[in-house]
């Protein structure tokens, strides 16, 4: 029986669906991608779990903004969007969360059962900002992704995608936890087990998500956005 990975990414916050996750899996080995912060209400807990069980983890660009301060280069909506749910929830990150942010790597690169992954958050040559997603063209994913080998996992973009760029070279992309995208609501992950990448996704209560972001303190239309994006994944 070989061991059995679970890859998370894009958590954003969204207690409810790491909870549907982790409840129905088993897994030997934990794997997280990044952005555990902004847009969800509980980025305390989510953070929390992903330190006490997470054998791996990368940093994300959300991750990076809140710890360190930096750019967390977003588009002016998804700005708008951190900024605000970042002020209803910078009480609940404490210094040992955000000194657990700061800790994280953008880059790591593991072996497991003889297979070479990297992980990363954006792509392999830009780990924090790199977009790579189904739609993007092919030259550019084999740009951002082409010094690498083994297998690249990798988050950002919130669209699950597994991709064989060369014979020894492959991309897997688990989607998003929190906030997926591709009108499908459901949280997405990956199990990796028997040299086999399987995308997953799963129902979880998104009404005690919708509730969770009624109580921040936020503005009207930043709350019916983050209400949307939930409901109908997008």
């Amino acid at each position: 029986m070989g061991m059995r990975v679970l890859v998370l990414s894009d958590i954003h916050g969204n207690m409810p669906a790491l909870e549907a996750i982790v409840k129905d899996e088993d897994w030997d080995l934990m794997i997280c991608l990044g952005d555990l912060v902004d847009y969800g209400p509980w980025p305390d807990e989510v953070i929390d779990y992903i330190m006490e069980n997470a054998d791996y983890s990368v940093m994300g660009n959300h991750d990076y903004s809140l710890a360190l301060g930096g750019d967390c280069g977003c588009s002016e909506e998804y700005v708008e969007l951190t900024m605000h749910t970042r002020r209803a929830t910078m009480d609940k990150i404490s210094d040992l969360y955000r000194t657990y942010l700061k800790s994280l790597p953008e880059k790591l690169e593991i072996d497991i059962e003889g297979r070479h992954i990297n992980l990363v958050h954006g792509s392999y040559k830009n780990p924090l900002y790199g977009f790579i997603s189904p739609d993007v063209p092919e030259e550019i994913i084999f740009e951002e992704m082409q010094m690498a080998s083994g297998v690249v996992l990798f988050g950002h973009s919130h669209i699950p995608m597994e991709k064989d760029l060369r014979d020894d070279l492959k991309i897997v992309n688990p989607g998003s936890v929190g906030f997926p995208k591709g009108n499908d609501p459901r949280a997405s992950y990956v199990i990796i087990e028997n040299g086999r990448f399987h995308l997953k996704k799963i129902e979880y209560n998104i009404d005690y998500m919708i509730d969770g972001l009624r109580d921040m303190d936020i503005p009207d239309d930043v709350r019916q956005t983050l209400i949307t994006s939930v409901k109908e994944g997008r």
